[in-house]
């Protein structure tokens, strides 16, 4: 967690990356998303950012190892904001608050921690590859062998459709 020169209070969660990495794992899932997170960077859109606010009854929570705990009387709300949009609300923010949260994200703690995120990422990726179902293993090579339907994006590909990130994004056949 960091606070801002304007007072306001800001830290990072990895909520969704989790619950990323738990549907990953369910028995034939679709795991595209997954497969796609090859650097920091790629983390982006699964780091919530978390906003702060004045509670006269904070409820007790825990820190990750190596975080700071919250403030006595602020309880954390979600800012509706990730690591990948949270430009849109920095752009109303002061230049000193934008500097600062630029220095939170590139402080040795932050980065060491994205860092262990995309290790768990490559955790989980190679042991799909090695012990997921029939479904999870294809993914994981056709990943690694550089032919999978949605990483060259061959909407030709039969298998395009299965394994597409957003099932709106094909209109239905003979649509």
């Amino acid at each position: 967690m960091a606070q801002l020169p304007s007072g306001r209070h800001v830290a990072i969660q990895a909520t969704p990356l989790f619950a990323l990495i738990d549907a990953a794992c369910a028995p034939e899932a679709i795991s595209t998303r997954l497969l796609q997170i090859e650097s920091p960077a790629d983390l982006a859109p699964y780091i919530e950012v978390i906003y702060f606010r004045e509670s006269a009854n904070p409820a007790l929570l825990p820190v990750a190892p190596g975080g700071h705990p919250v403030p006595s009387g602020l309880q954390p709300f979600a800012s509706g904001y990730t690591l990948a949009t949270i430009h849109e609300a920095a752009a109303r923010w002061s230049l000193a608050d934008r500097r600062a949260f630029a220095g939170y994200l590139d402080s040795e703690r932050v980065q060491s921690h994205l860092s262990a995120l995309l290790d768990r990422v490559g955790e989980v990726k190679r042991r799909l590859a090695r012990e997921g179902d029939f479904v999870q293993r294809m993914q994981a090579l056709m990943w690694e062998a550089r032919c999978h339907p949605v990483q060259n994006d061959d909407r030709g590909d039969p298998m395009y459709p299965l394994l597409r990130i957003d099932h709106d994004e094909i209109p239905p056949e003979g649509a």
